[in-house]
């Protein structure tokens, strides 16, 4: 099992932390994530988007004009895409189906991102995110204090993630989400440019590993 540095929420180191291998150093595999992003996106859409075609445009279908003799461009029924009003050309129709992965798939895929983003140097572990009180602004300074930026993917335990001083404090900060570790899926990671995990988060995906085998 790798150990990795463990941080408190001053940004100053305080111990060591081991990792699961089977978490934080499976196999990238890039065609496999990107399996699980894609399917996951196509879950969250509507996807109910649908046009009308030629024939289902309800216009007269008699010539607009003669072929011949009024220099003009040749022309049959007013439904066709090239006019306004009618058809579609090409365009969506309606519910499509939805891939499907298996759970083994969905868990090693999760795993591929979690150690990509392990590799990449984009994870920090630390001890605690506990807050005494509502404060954005304290929030907002512990993760100065940890130096990360951009996207930020905050991994916590199951009672931090209840934690209303915690959820609270956190839910308003533009580019930051919060999530209930193990509840998360391969998008959740790659979409994040920094990942912060709790000892908490840490173990909660321990166990999910363990409930899972």
């Amino acid at each position: 099992m790798p150990e990795v540095a463990l941080y408190d929420r001053q940004g100053e180191k305080v111990g060591q932390v081991a990792l699961a291998e089977e978490i934080f150093g499976a196999k990238v595999n890039h065609d496999l994530i990107h399996q699980a992003v894609v399917t996951v996106e196509r879950a969250m859409s509507q996807d109910s988007a649908r046009s009308k075609r030629r024939h289902e445009v309800h216009l007269t279908k008699s010539k607009w004009y003669r072929q011949k003799g009024t220099g003009r461009a040749r022309h049959g029924a007013r439904s066709a895409p090239i006019f306004v009003g009618g058809g579609v050309a090409h365009g969506p129709s309606g519910p499509r189906r939805r891939p499907k992965m298996t759970r083994k798939m969905r868990r090693r895929a999760l795993f591929a991102a979690l150690s990509a983003k392990m590799h990449d140097g984009a994870i920090t572990i630390v001890d605690e995110v506990a807050m005494d009180e509502i404060s954005t602004r304290r929030f907002v300074a512990m993760l100065d204090d940890l130096g990360v930026s951009g996207r930020i993917l905050m991994l916590l335990g199951p009672d931090e993630a209840r934690d209303e001083m915690v959820y609270k404090s956190g839910r308003n900060i533009p580019r930051v989400v919060l999530r209930e570790s193990p509840h998360i899926n391969a998008r959740d990671v790659i979409a994040a440019e920094a990942i912060i995990i709790s000892r908490a988060g840490v173990e909660a995906l321990g166990e999910g590993v363990d409930a899972d085998a």
